[in-house]
């Protein structure tokens, strides 16, 4: 169809009482998936060849602490204006996406010199976390956003582990992503930036999450050091409390009283979950990553929020200290509970939705 039959078109269907109002205009058609692999691939090799063969070049600047610094954020405003010049085309954004993580890398490499005897501190962590939320928020890219801030609220993580606040860091992430996940639709002009930035947040919890599921923290990928187990339940009960926050503001953007059943139900499962992550570490998480998943539509993040549980639970499993006879009772009797739930809520928490399941 050429452009002047669309008008035409429009008349006649418009004089049908077909549709009504002014003919919208021409929406730019959108580049297949495959085509944008395709793209993004050829981007990462370009980057990668042209890096290389600067890289040689530039040999020096790896030598010296304040030339990484000055180079990587040199690269990184460079990777800035490609995004801002180009935003929709698919080569240059992946062109400019592994620019920036090339910056990016020449950055951290100057950060840890200049703090190579102080690894074992927060500071270079914090200047870290600082440099990667500060790149979540300026450079216009989805993919960046989400590495971003992932990376921010990891290094955050660390820097309170070394600093002897391991609970505080799993509560302070799982408030976070539940603050982000509640808030999007009333963000407003912060659309673009508040899903790729809660994405990044709920990564980095179901990582910090599933290494406390194995009983493990962030310290053991950089030093030895042994996992914090005395202080472990206090951050699962903060993760816990984000669970039942979540649950009571779902509770009440659906319009239920406080003093409904089906309320009272709802925060009686959130705690009696959020108890049993005690033993079972990232279940509350996980389950408050699915919730939110749910209550928003986003069934990417319901599915991460799944994953995770899966996750979650053979680790449990495999870490349990009992014999194949007890693990048999143990899932048995979880699947009964499971079943339990399954009954309460369609009886009890959405009886009409439960009658014509």
């Amino acid at each position: 169809m050429n452009a002047s039959s669309a008008p035409e078109l429009w008349a006649k269907l418009a004089s049908a009482g077909l549709t009504v109002g002014v003919m919208p205009e021409a929406v730019e058609a959108h580049t297949p998936w495959y085509v944008r692999v395709m793209l993004g691939i050829a981007g990462w090799l370009a980057a990668g060849f042209l890096l290389g063969f600067v890289g040689v070049g530039l040999a020096f600047v790896m030598e010296s602490k304040t030339a990484s610094l000055a180079v990587g954020f040199m690269v990184i405003a460079a990777a800035y204006a490609v995004f801002r010049m180009a935003p929709r085309n698919d080569f240059s954004s992946m062109f400019a996406l592994a620019v920036s993580f090339a910056g990016q890398a020449l950055v951290l490499f100057g950060v840890i010199g200049f703090f190579e005897r102080h690894m074992t501190g927060t500071a270079p962590w914090l200047i870290i976390a600082a440099i990667q939320a500060a790149l979540a928020v300026v450079l216009p890219n989805f993919i960046h956003r989400v590495v971003s801030a992932a990376a921010a609220a990891l290094a955050f993580v660390y820097a309170c582990e070394v600093s002897g606040a391991h609970a505080a860091a799993a509560g302070l992430l799982a408030a976070s992503v539940a603050f982000v996940w509640l808030q999007e639709a009333r963000l407003g002009r912060l659309v673009a930036l508040a899903p790729p930035i809660g994405y990044g947040l709920t990564l980095a919890m179901i990582h910090v999450e599933g290494m406390a599921s194995f009983r493990h923290s962030m310290a053991t990928l950089v030093q030895e050091k042994a996992f914090l187990g005395t202080s472990s339940w206090i951050g699962e009960a903060l993760v816990a409390i984000a669970l039942l926050a979540s649950v009571w503001v779902l509770s009440r953007r659906a319009g239920w009283e406080t003093g409904e059943p089906r309320t009272l139900v709802g925060l009686a499962a959130a705690a009696l979950i959020g108890a049993a992550s005690f033993k079972a570490p990232g279940v509350a998480g996980g389950l408050m990553i699915v919730l939110l998943g749910f209550a928003n539509g986003n069934r990417v993040l319901a599915g991460l929020g799944i994953a995770s549980l899966l996750v979650y639970v053979s680790g449990y499993y495999y870490l349990l200290d009992a014999t194949l006879l007890v693990k048999s009772g143990v899932l048995l009797a979880t699947g009964a509970v499971l079943l339990g739930v399954r009954w309460l809520v369609l009886s009890v928490v959405m009886p009409k939705e439960g009658s014509g399941a």
